[in-house]
């Protein structure tokens, strides 16, 4: 692989790795502006009769599988990246 295509594909990965953090970001400032106040949690199901089941649920639609998700994104894309790197034949050591 000529240095040209190692810079070229270096130059890749780093678009890479930052839109799939990028994406990481962003879903935890939606949950920040659609799910709390002030820097708490405010459950769209919050009143005196919800139960925990209630809560449950309400955390893991409104956060926990919303952030799962892009966390989980982001981490695809720094294995393949990670495969690919290891992959390349002729890649110089650093």
């Amino acid at each position: 692989m000529t240095h040209d295509r190692t810079a070229e594909n270096e130059q890749l990965y780093r678009y890479e790795i930052t839109a799939a953090l990028n994406a990481v970001v962003r879903a935890c400032q939606d949950v920040v502006s659609d799910h709390s106040h002030r820097g708490f949690w405010i459950p769209r199901t919050s009143s005196d009769q919800t139960t925990h089941q209630d809560l449950i649920e309400a955390a893991r639609r409104d956060v926990l599988n919303r952030l799962q998700v892009a966390v989980q994104c982001a981490e695809t894309v720094a294995y393949a990246i990670e495969r690919d790197r290891q992959h390349q034949p002729n890649r110089p050591t650093e």
